[in-house]
């Protein structure tokens, strides 16, 4: 059976994904997979954290790299949303570990729900990038993104926050040169910082994978998924509901979100930060009635 490389990135904060996202990729497939972390600050107790997954999953091995961005990038555009820099390391993927043919990247903020051999066995068709279309934002979100980024219309937008890589054609055609050039060198108005950036060189020339590969909307059910991608607000560790012509209605696989968290040993940690969250009525946009409905129910995660 193949080995299955699969990379993260994460700063301190987000280290408590880290360990959910690999619990529910270790529960759900049967290959072995070899975990590369791609570390913008990760303490060493988080560390340690991560690590006590391996007494409870026996298929993984666990590998934290740290990455010295100035080495590569010039520039380094955050935004209030993406405030992390290392969301960046992913463009170096192939180079970081030059022997690895293909290579599953990943963010933190997903839950598995199937076996993710069946991305990774993805026929790429001769593409360098698999990625999912944000099908459902093409006649909304997507139609800014192109016009800000002056893409063709035709491009199909796609989200980095699963991809598939083929490694060995991107260092044939060096292509991290190619991005960090656009990077570096670019006027375009980055608001989506390394997702803007992949869309600009790959457009109109990648794999579009099936959405069950990267399954966006917490506003409908799906059976179908193999991974389930926290993107929208609020989030499964933020509260439990979102607002529907002002009723609130629940996240769909917020309990498998809860399930894998068991697994680490971050969860009590992220039970206060989710009590501490509504307690003290830090809120996101948009999202204010939600924590003024909740606030006061009991959760037993």
């Amino acid at each position: 059976m193949t080995n299955i490389p699969v990379f993260l990135s994460s700063d301190n904060n987000y280290a408590p994904f880290v360990a959910t996202t690999i619990a529910s990729i270790c529960d759900n497939t049967d290959s072995f997979i070899e975990f590369y972390v791609l570390d913008g600050g990760i303490s060493q107790e988080n560390i340690r954290k991560i690590e006590c997954l391996n007494k409870q999953f026996k298929n993984f091995n666990l590998e934290f790299i740290k990455i010295d961005l100035s080495k590569y990038f010039k520039k380094l555009v955050t935004t209030d949303t993406f405030s992390s820099p290392i969301m960046y390391a992913r463009l170096l993927i192939p180079e970081i570990k030059p022997d690895i043919k293909r290579a599953i990247y990943t963010d933190p903020d997903i839950i598995a729900m199937d076996d993710i051999t069946q991305m990774y066995n993805e026929n790429l068709e001769g593409y360098a990038l698999g990625a999912c279309w944000e099908k459902f934002a093409e006649n909304t979100l997507n139609i800014e993104r192109k016009q800000r980024l002056k893409l063709n219309k035709n491009h199909k937008y796609f989200a980095s926050g699963n991809l598939l890589l083929d490694c060995e054609k991107w260092r044939k055609e060096k292509i991290i040169d190619h991005l960090l050039n656009i990077l570096n060198n670019s006027t375009v108005d980055v608001k989506y910082p390394d997702q803007d950036i992949l869309n600009l060189y790959f457009q109109n020339n990648y794999k579009i994978l099936d959405k069950r590969y990267c399954y966006l909307t917490c506003y409908e059910k799906s059976t179908s998924q193999v991974i389930r991608h926290f993107t929208e607000y609020p989030k499964p560790w933020l509260a439990d509901f979102y607002l529907d012509n002002k009723k609130p209605k629940p996240i769909y696989n917020r309990e498998l979100f809860w399930k894998y968290a068991k697994m680490t040993s971050f969860y009590k940690d992220l039970l206060k930060f989710k009590k501490d969250f509504l307690s003290q009525k830090f809120i996101y946009e948009r999202f204010d009635a939600i924590v003024n409905k909740i606030d006061k129910v009991v959760y037993d995660c």
